[in-house]
Formats: C-alpha cells, sequence, structure tokens
C-alpha cells in the first residue's frame, strides 16, 4: 500500500508539472506574439519614412528612422533571447521527461502485478492526451534582415 500513495502522489507531481509547463508555454507564447506586434508596427512606421525620397526628409526624419533601427534590432534581440531559452527550456523538460518515465517504469513493474490503481486511469488519460511542447522554431519567425526589403540606409546599431 505505501508503494501505491507513493505512485500516485509521483503521478499527481507529473500531472502538476505539465500543467506548469503548460502555463510557462502559454506566457512564452503571449511574449512572442506582443513583441512580434510591436517589431511589425515599428518597421511599417520606418518603411513609411523609408519610402520618402532621402532628399525630401527632415533632419527630424532621419533621426527618426535611426531610432526605429535601433528599436527594432533590440527587439529582435529580445525575442531571440526569448526564443533561445524556450528552447533550453524544452531541453531540459525533454530530459525531466525521460528520467520520470524511467522512475515509474520501475516503480510499475512491482506493482503491475499487485493491483491497478482506479485514480491513475485519468491521469494516464490526461497525459496521454496532454499534446507536446510546441517546438519554438514552428513558430513565426522574424528576421532583422528583412529590414533591407524596406531599403533602409545600411547603419552600423549602436
Amino acid at each position: 500500500m505505501p508503494e501505491e500513495i507513493e505512485l500516485e502522489m509521483a503521478k499527481i507531481q507529473r500531472l502538476r508539472e505539465v500543467l506548469v509547463r503548460r502555463e510557462s508555454e502559454l506566457r512564452f507564447m503571449m511574449d512572442d506574439i506582443q513583441l512580434c506586434k510591436d517589431i511589425m508596427d515599428l518597421k511599417q512606421e520606418l518603411q513609411n519614412l523609408v519610402a520618402i525620397p532621402e532628399k525630401e526628409k527632415t533632419k527630424l526624419q532621419k533621426q527618426r528612422e535611426d531610432e526605429l533601427i535601433q528599436k527594432i534590432h533590440k527587439l529582435v534581440q529580445k525575442r531571440d533571447f526569448l526564443v533561445d531559452d524556450a528552447e533550453v527550456e524544452r531541453l531540459r523538460e525533454q530530459e525531466e521527461d525521460k528520467e520520470m518515465a524511467e522512475f515509474l517504469r520501475i516503480k510499475l513493474k512491482p506493482l503491475e502485478k499487485v493491483t491497478k490503481s482506479p485514480a491513475s486511469e485519468p491521469f494516464q488519460e490526461y497525459v496521454s492526451q496532454t499534446p507536446p511542447s510546441p517546438n519554438i522554431h514552428d513558430r513565426t519567425s522574424l528576421d532583422l534582415n528583412n529590414l533591407s526589403l524596406f531599403g533602409a540606409r545600411q547603419r552600423s546599431v549602436k
């Protein structure tokens, strides 16, 4: 009986981890969407400025163009960091999953002969229906090189 309780607690802990991971993924997606939106808004403003012939631009417009490029660059760097961080987290979770699966396999083997816990069935059903962590590379990606599509002058970003 103590083994069954221990196993049930391990399953509950696993379910908790699955839910915490899902919350983390959703937070990442929200941050990613907001960053993409901010970048696209800045790119649109930059595109409008770049459309003005260079001879007709005021000093203020040229300064704003430089400012927009720097802001876009910073946001792209921030998003790159976010994506890298999410990938590291995904790999860590993958390793944890392997360890937990091995732990449960070892713990379940002796108990299979004793009894099957009815409380574990909903958990198994939930875990089997829970989609794996989405690969961050499947998400929409932005590339700072797209700035060249706007015909922006080459500048060094400080």
